[in-house]
């Protein structure tokens, strides 16, 4: 009876482990899509807002370039990376996670409803800062739960481009843009409830921030905790051991950074400094059309390789970024010289440019995750997340002026 007993026991604590494994799953599939998805509907959208107060002539070319809304839906969310490392581990993942949906909703109700330019660029802004917050929090959070939650995380990453996009698409076939952005208010709605309700949040989560703390390493790989607290130099001290864990971050991640920036600059400079300029004015198809379309079959090829990682790993993901660059040069030759004859084969290569990014991010932060000592994953997930955003900010400063170069070309 006693050995029954006792089997039913662990029974239970086996089915309860399996149960709360999946939750964790679902909801951090849950949290990509949701964090990811104001900012998939900001570049699906960009047409569109810029077109708000500004005309396209005969040859596509407007005032102003898609580049103005990738830098408004970025920037903020890379100032957010590079200074949340400091902080952001003192602030309960309550108010970070709740911040960061109050944050989208916002965002969503200022785009809709505004049709002054700088008001756009401040909702968009506001979706950045969510999606900024967010990515580093989640990240973070998951060192907290199984490794197998960075594939679900990325996979719901993906899955909000191809859902965003297409949902703006099919939308805007009977809706105006604004309605169709009106109706998004939904997802950081889904994204609370995911935390609050699906989520088995684990004790860990409620230990109090701050006091010794893991900053640095001795030569033999162990950690040595500093009591900042009862320092009277605390702060100073602090400051400088956060400068170095910074410097060290970076170098130790330097091959992922770095491939992680070259990988999203070249692609981000395709989406916004090309597709709204790869016009083919022999289908039924309109300008406005065909960029939502590009925007989609892009997310299409990011969802499937961000979702990958559980069947295929790449290690030396310096490839993903040289593939790309080509696909830059070989874009950028088309928005010039415009010699591809029909709008599918760029549809596959676009399809192909998704590959390559989807597949460069996930297979970066699933190597980070494996080969980074434990007390050190949490701060190294949410750091390597700054190249990525860094190589987009640099995408979209240059895309205004290639946009402007080719639009002068043709002109002349």
């Amino acid at each position: 009876a006693v050995v029954s007993t006792q089997s039913t026991g662990l029974e239970f604590m086996m089915s309860e482990l399996e149960n709360n494994k999946r939750r964790a799953l679902l909801s951090f599939w849950i949290f990509g899509l949701c964090n990811n998805f104001g900012y998939v509907i900001m570049l699906s959208a960009a047409y569109d807002l810029i077109s708000k107060d500004s005309t396209k002539d005969d040859t596509y070319c407007g005032k102003r370039s898609t580049g103005a809304i990738l830098l408004a839906d970025v920037l903020p969310s890379l100032a957010i990376k590079m200074v949340a490392p400091t902080f952001i581990h003192r602030i309960h993942y309550n108010v970070k996670v709740s911040g960061a949906a109050i944050l989208s909703l916002a965002s969503f109700i200022m785009v809709a409803s505004s049709t002054n330019f700088t008001l756009i660029l401040f909702g968009v802004a506001l979706a950045a800062l969510s999606s900024g917050l967010g990515e580093v929090t989640f990240l973070a959070l998951t060192s907290h739960f199984e490794r197998s939650v960075i594939t679900a995380w990325s996979s719901g990453t993906g899955f909000a481009g191809i859902l965003g996009a297409t949902l703006y698409l099919a939308f805007c076939l009977v809706l105006s843009p604004s309605q169709t952005i009106y109706l998004m208010i939904i997802i950081p709605c889904i994204e609370l409830i995911a935390y609050w309700f699906i989520l088995i949040r684990p004790a860990t989560l409620n230990e109090p921030p701050g006091g010794f703390e893991p900053l640095l390493e001795s030569e033999e790989g162990e950690s040595i905790a500093v009591d900042t607290k009862g320092m009277e130099s605390g702060k100073c001290f602090e400051m400088k051991n956060t400068l170095a864990k910074f410097l060290t971050g970076v170098m130790e991640l330097r091959y992922y950074m770095g491939s992680l920036f070259l990988v999203y600059a070249s692609e981000y400079l395709i989406n916004q400094g090309m597709f709204e300029i790869m016009w083919y004015k022999n289908i039924s198809w309109s300008m406005k059309v065909q960029y939502r379309v590009y925007q989609v079959v892009y997310q299409v090829g990011v969802t499937i390789s961000r979702s990958s990682a559980s069947l295929i790993h790449f290690k030396r993901i310096h490839m993903f970024s040289i593939l790309q660059f080509l696909n830059l040069v070989l874009f950028a030759c088309e928005a010039r010289y415009q010699f591809i004859p029909s709008i599918w084969i760029t549809i596959v290569l676009i399809l192909y440019e998704g590959l390559l990014g989807g597949a460069c991010y996930v297979n970066a932060f699933y190597s980070i995750y494996n080969e980074v000592p434990a007390h050190r994953r949490e701060y190294s997930l949410g750091l390597a997340s700054v190249s990525d955003s860094f190589g987009i900010v640099i995408a979209g400063i240059l895309s205004t002026f290639i946009h402007n170069y080719i639009c002068k070309f043709r002109l002349t």
